[in-house]
């Protein structure tokens, strides 16, 4: 299983790391693995960073938009994806300070979905140190 982890950035900080992500996610990665006694100075400096995400209205806009798809459910807070044609289980989480999607493939259908609703969302798998910004997905796919 894999865990990514989606963070959307202020345009000044899109716009200035949009081309160099692998010094974006080393600043995400060392606020992860911060010392607990830090705390304060991590939520500090991870709040300049990223915007707040609008939980109840990005988890309204994905229901209304899929909710007629065959492999789309969804129960309380959890989206989900389970699709046996192409073997994956995917569940989107969405927080007020990123979205979680935790899925069994190396990628999920829901990064695809989520290229439509901002350009500056920044993903990462903390352990695996893969990230990307969420348009480069177009590339992948």
């Amino acid at each position: 299983m894999r865990n990514y982890y989606v963070f959307n950035f202020k345009e000044e900080y899109f716009n200035l790391y949009k081309d160099y992500p692998s010094s974006l996610f080393h600043i995400l990665n060392s606020l992860y693995t911060l010392n607990p006694k830090n705390n304060i100075y991590g939520f500090t400096m991870f709040n300049q960073l990223v915007n707040k995400i609008e939980k109840e209205e990005l988890d309204r806009k994905i229901y209304i938009k899929y909710h007629n798809e065959v492999a789309y459910s969804k129960q309380k807070n959890e989206h989900i994806i389970n699709n046996f044609y192409q073997d994956e289980i995917s569940v989107l989480t969405i927080k007020n300070s990123h979205i979680l999607i935790t899925t069994n493939k190396n990628s999920s259908s829901f990064f695809k979905i989520l290229t439509n609703y901002s350009k500056t969302y920044f993903v990462c798998d903390f352990v695996n140190h893969d990230y990307f910004w969420i348009n480069d997905i177009k590339i992948l796919v």
